[in-house]
């Protein structure tokens, strides 16, 4: 009977010790006994109103760097696109009084320009180059656009087409230009005391392939060069005398140095086969952004984003955004990635001013808040997403104004968002009403109980 009593004490204590453990798991820290307006949820939301269209951008700020573009590229989506170069030469290592022979003749001479097998278009197309010597200087201490102009001289100095060549480890532009300039190079004497006559003398020259003709869609191709390279450069071959002794010397006048100015002059002609969706939007039917929008190459485009109601979400409660993503899909049926036209790994998403000015958004500011930006593409959804939680916050808290985005062909990276003359890759996205790549805005966040 004791041996009961006892059976039966355990077996109670048992059962009365889970009954109290799962009774506590119902309440944490006590939180079952406050009022239940005063307990803390996460709300995901995906359903704001998302407005977008693409604006035509007329110039970009294009960089005195060694790395250029050259070429015409028929786009079967944004319509032709044409890159040229404005580029100085000079004296290698700044020498002075440089001599070639007492009667130097000139054989031949040629532009070489280094591949670095970047491009975008179809490099199997042939295309016009035509060289231009300059009427003016290029200025110096000058931030250059992508539609500045030069004047040059209406006589081309290139002696045949271009054709590609491998030297050495490497694949370059080989242009012939005629021995009439190279003849007085080599000759002038007064002209090669220094850079600074040089360059008075040869002020630069203009190359370019917009003259090409483009048949069909993606014929053409836009290339990147390297002008710093050892080998690129304006050479001359000569002759210190007429004898043939002599023959087969070379000199080569470089894109680089102290003295080196070189920038793009970028031209986007959307009327000549331009995707009509596109081509409305750039001329004022906003409309047809709920259906696609476009990034062009080389910052031709950008894309307006409007989320008009971010402010709601405070509704009369304090409210913290722990993530606010903008998530934009590629529409691959209308631009699907190929070997010709590839995708950005990366995109920017930046603020509208007041008066539609660019503005970094608070989240590219703060390393903390950047790295959680992301901007980065994804192969595997096709989607860029940008996280753009603190200016969200400063919106909803009247910190700053609404006043929407914009969506840019640029690094993400705040010191590089400005740089688009090296973006040479496009994109197609959906729209609103595009059922298959719809963008999505989804807000994460808690409202606390409290007045504001």
């Amino acid at each position: 009977m004791t041996n009961l009593k006892q059976f039966s004490f355990i077996l109670f204590s048992l059962i009365f010790i889970f009954s109290c453990k799962k009774e506590e798991s119902n309440s944490v820290l006590g939180l079952d006994v406050q009022p239940t307006n005063d307990l803390l949820g996460v709300t995901v939301s995906d359903s704001s109103h998302l407005f977008m269209f693409t604006q035509k951008v007329d110039s970009i700020r294009t960089y005195n760097n060694q790395y250029k573009y050259l070429g015409s590229n028929q786009d079967p989506i944004f319509g032709q696109t044409h890159v040229s170069l404005y580029a100085n030469f000079s004296i290698a290592n700044n020498l002075t009084n440089v001599s070639f022979g007492s009667e130097p003749i000139a054989d031949s001479a040629e532009i070489v320009l280094r591949f670095n097998g970047n491009f975008t278009g179809d490099t199997t197309s042939d295309l016009n180059f035509q060289v231009h010597l300059l009427n003016s200087l290029i200025p110096k201490n000058t931030e250059f656009y992508s539609n500045k102009t030069i004047a040059y001289s209406n006589v081309t100095i290139n002696a045949g087409k271009g054709r590609f060549e491998g030297r050495g480890d490497g694949l370059y532009l080989i242009i012939p230009i005629n021995k009439t300039l190279a003849q007085t190079i080599i000759q002038t004497r007064e002209n090669l005391t220094n850079n600074t006559a040089f360059l008075n003398a040869y002020k630069g020259l203009y190359i370019t392939t917009e003259n090409s003709i483009l048949t069909s869609p993606g014929s053409g191709a836009i290339r990147e060069y390297d002008l710093d390279d050892n080998l690129s450069g304006v050479y001359v071959y000569y002759r210190e005398d007429g004898s043939a002794a002599s023959k087969g010397k070379s000199v080569q006048f470089t894109f680089r140095g102290t003295d080196a100015l070189r920038f793009n002059h970028i031209k986007h002609k959307y009327s000549a086969g331009a995707h009509q969706n596109l081509y409305n939007q750039l001329y004022g039917d906003s409309i047809k952004g709920n259906q696609n929008v476009y990034l062009n190459s080389f910052g031709g485009t950008r894309i307006r984003v409007n989320i008009p109601f971010l402010k709601n979400f405070s509704d009369s409660l304090n409210v913290s955004i722990s993530r606010a993503e903008l998530i934009i899909k590629i529409d691959e049926a209308l631009a699907p990635y190929t070997i010709n036209y590839s995708y950005p790994s990366s995109l920017a998403l930046i603020g509208c001013g007041e008066t539609g000015t660019e503005e970094l958004v608070w989240d590219q500011l703060e390393t903390s808040d950047f790295i959680k930006y992301g901007g980065n593409y994804n192969n595997t959804n096709k989607t860029y997403t940008f996280n753009i939680a603190r200016q969200m916050q400063k919106v909803i808290t009247n910190k700053i104004k609404n006043y929407g985005f914009y969506l840019v062909n640029a690094l993400p990276n705040r010191a590089f968002t400005a740089k688009r003359d090296d973006r040479f890759q496009r994109l197609v996205f959906g729209g609103k009403s595009n059922l298959t790549f719809k963008p999505v805005f989804k807000v994460t966040y808690i409202k606390f109980p409290y007045d504001k």
